[in-house]
């Protein structure tokens, strides 16, 4: 593993086997940032930051300053079946009619990248600051801006807690349904990139779900687009339920030291 600037580094891994995906060259203003509800997205006028490659989150030689996942990681969260948390700019055509969350098997859609910010309400979270278990975040969907969302809307196929895309991360438009709390159980009391996490939602009481048994079919969404993909709901009365389908993991992404280990 190389450094490559004090923010981010190139992490290069063997054998060869990252993902890549579409991603814009990143600039880094270092001037003053206003405060704001709406995360912080890596854009610039000064400095070209550094060019970064996928590191595989399950790698076991990670090096320990990029151990953790942090505010500003921009990563793929990977089901315990081998699917990733995916969305798309298609709507749910039931339910809330927002945007559509789903789970697909390929790793090499950019549309499975999601950005780790801070609890809406709360000030920008800085990037690289540890999330901590027990710690209530906010997860947006890289391409479209939209944040994972979840209310009282019945899921399409097995009619659970909908799981859609909601608001706007750019215009800071966000509410309280788009609040996660991380549970997860780690040596270091934080989020471990090499560690399985359950994401709660406070607003319902239900986590966020996925099982093979919902999936997307000719039979129960004829002719759609997402024939093959999981559904991703919200499993009701989460706390008291025991099903390794509530589990996720970080899997290939961006990822920054933790503040302070620079």
């Amino acid at each position: 593993v190389g450094s490559c600037g004090a923010d981010v580094v190139w992490c290069l891994l063997s054998p060869f086997d990252l993902t890549f995906v579409h991603l814009s060259i990143h600039f880094l203003s270092r001037g003053t940032h206003k405060k704001s509800t709406a995360p912080m997205h890596i854009s610039s006028k000064l400095f070209v930051v550094a060019l970064v490659a996928l590191a595989r989150g399950d790698d076991d030689d990670m090096d320990d300053d990029f151990s953790l996942v942090t505010c500003g990681s921009t990563l793929k969260l990977k089901h315990r079946t081998g699917y990733h948390l995916h969305s798309h700019d298609i709507n749910w055509g039931s339910g809330s009619g927002q945007q559509s969350v789903t789970a697909m098997k390929s790793s090499d859609d950019s549309n499975s990248l999601w950005e780790i910010v801070g609890k809406n309400g709360d000030p920008i979270c800085p990037q690289g600051t540890p999330i901590k278990c027990g710690s209530t975040i906010r997860i947006v969907h890289h391409n479209t801006k939209k944040y994972l969302h979840s209310h009282l809307h019945a899921s399409p196929v097995s009619h659970r807690l909908e799981i859609s895309g909601y608001g706007n991360a750019l215009e800071g438009a966000s509410d309280s349904g788009d609040n996660w709390k991380v549970e997860c159980d780690s040596h270091s009391g934080y989020w471990q990139r090499d560690s399985k996490v359950k994401f709660m939602h406070p607003d319902t009481g239900g986590c966020l779900f996925a099982q093979k048994e919902a999936a997307f079919t000719n039979q129960n969404c004829r002719g759609c687009p997402i024939i093959g993909q999981l559904e991703v709901s919200g499993l009701q009365n989460c706390a008291y339920q025991k099903s390794s389908d509530q589990y996720w993991k970080a899997a290939d992404g961006i990822f920054f030291p933790k503040r302070g280990s620079q």
